[in-house]
């Protein structure tokens, strides 16, 4: 299953990017959709190629990495109550703190432009953003396996 209630958490506590980071990973590699190099793989590429995109009105975070650390795709979700900072993709020297944190792992059969153009066209308005982040995580689940197309 690409996207799981049980693959979605709500960050209440302060905690660094890293922590958050390696819960959402931790997700997918109990599910087996991740190999244990996943992690390492995720928070290297994060330290070179940031994932914060700031979106006018709004910011999220979609944190990955390449599909050699994938054994099947799937996604796990951060709900970011905590204010954990991303750096942006645009500009690195900037911070944003996305509402949502929506880790990737794709594998070579799926299509990843198409998987982010389906994420943007349903995270790109903040108003259906701050909705989303109120969903039950079954709601969220659903909503997330009905918009995100693989290609």
């Amino acid at each position: 299953m690409m996207f799981s209630a049980n693959r979605i958490i709500t960050v209440q506590q302060p905690t660094s990017r890293t922590a958050l980071l390696t819960q959402l990973a931790d997700s997918l590699l109990a599910d087996g959709l991740v190999k244990p190099s996943f992690l390492a793989g995720v928070l290297a590429r994060e330290a070179s190629y940031p994932t914060g995109i700031f979106m006018e009105t709004h910011s999220i975070a979609i944190p990955h990495t390449e599909f050699e650390h994938v054994n099947h795709t799937g996604f796990a979700i951060a709900i970011n109550r905590a204010g954990v900072e991303f750096h942006r993709t645009d500009e690195p020297d900037s911070v944003v703190t996305p509402a949502l944190v929506v880790m990737m792992a794709i594998d070579p059969t799926c299509e990843k432009v198409a998987i982010i153009q389906s994420l943007f066209a349903l995270l790109a308005d903040a108003d259906r953003v701050n909705e989303i982040v109120t969903m039950p995580a079954e709601a969220m689940a659903k909503l997330f396996t009905e918009s995100v197309s693989t290609g």
